[in-house]
């Protein structure tokens, strides 16, 4: 029987080997749709939770222009400002709605150059990352290989944990739109 302790203990150190490259780092050159999509599956691949699972596809672009997250290509091509501000999105989509994730990008990028406010998601991401790996590591250390109702328990505090901060910024971007 493989050892599912061992598998997601390997999957976590890969998780916590990601960095998203710095806005610099992002390529330089405009891309078109299908190099985009190959680039951002690439460099986001870690966040996939099965080989079924689709980071971005042509649909969510097209989706985070129709709702004016990221502004419409240029001559069908998208340049490094788009490359952040959908690396944001793909980070974000998994617990905003597409109105909310523009509300705080239009903020963040209203406020600070382009690279600052994809160079502060970055290290706020990478963070908070760190510190939930580390404290599923020191969870994951206290349970015997392979028993799967403690390892069901704690997917579950996780996932409780995540939705009382889910709801917490949720409600704090409601207030925020409400009394803009």
């Amino acid at each position: 029987m493989e050892n599912v302790n061992k598998t997601i203990n390997n999957w976590l150190d890969e998780l916590d080997n990601f960095k998203y490259p710095s806005y610099e780092s992002l390529p330089d050159i405009d891309l078109y749709m299908e190099q985009l999509i190959m680039y951002l599956d690439r460099e986001l691949k870690v966040f996939k939770t099965s080989s079924l699972d689709k980071v971005i596809t042509p649909f969510m672009i097209n989706n985070y222009v129709k709702g004016e997250i990221i502004s419409a290509p240029i001559t069908k091509k998208y340049n490094r400002e788009h490359i952040a501000q959908i690396n944001e999105t793909c980070s974000l989509k998994q617990v905003l709605t597409v109105s909310e994730i523009k509300q705080i990008l239009d903020v963040e990028y209203e406020n600070k150059e382009n690279y600052e406010a994809f160079n502060e998601f970055k290290h706020l991401t990478e963070e908070k990352l760190e510190e939930a790996i580390k404290e599923t590591k020191e969870a994951l250390s206290n349970i015997s290989d392979n028993d799967i109702n403690s390892l069901t328990n704690l997917s579950l505090k996780l996932a409780i944990q995540a939705n009382a901060y889910i709801t917490l910024s949720k409600r704090m971007l409601f207030y925020i739109k409400k009394y803009k």
